[in-house]
């Protein structure tokens, strides 16, 4: 596990390991909202697909705003996924900042050499996001999402 420290973020954010219950406790985006509609136990989908070593819980006031983690496909190469709560871009710059150093690290300790991410087209916060912490659009992935739209596959390559 890669520990980021209590004051990673500053005196009131922290990374944190994650926990079921942080998911669950989380005022989620509209964005985000979509999904539990769109998918069939989307909660336990995440839950029980993420990986305990590699997926983590950013806190503000010990409120959960941002679930996160990576997913092995095989050395060398990781997908990141994300859920966002209400009150992520409360303080955008420290959290891109915290994120650049977040990617940093997985990628210069764990030997990954490409980190992906799939961005819905049209959700323009995720693609400048993205784009802050190094992320480029590799190709258009044509109705990809659940919803039948199009996402964007960027990359991180080391």
């Amino acid at each position: 596990m890669i520990n980021f420290g209590r004051d990673f973020l500053g005196p009131t954010q922290h990374i944190v390991p994650f926990q079921p219950g942080h998911l669950l406790n989380m005022d989620l985006r509209e964005d985000e909202l979509r999904y539990v509609d769109l998918i069939p136990n989307w909660y336990q989908y995440l839950i029980e697909s993420a990986e305990p070593e590699l997926t983590w819980t950013a806190l503000r006031d010990n409120e959960p705003y941002l679930c996160f983690g990576l997913r092995p496909m095989w050395a060398g190469v990781s997908e990141v996924w994300m859920v966002t709560g209400r009150n992520i871009s409360r303080n955008p710059i420290a959290l891109v900042k915290g994120a650049r150093h977040i990617f940093d690290t997985c990628q210069e300790r764990l030997g990954i050499r490409r980190l992906q991410i799939a961005v819905r087209k049209h959700n323009e916060t995720a693609y400048k996001f993205a784009k802050a912490v190094y992320f480029d659009v590799e190709s258009v992935m044509t109705k990809y999402g659940p919803e039948g739209e199009d996402y964007f596959l960027m990359t991180r390559i080391r």
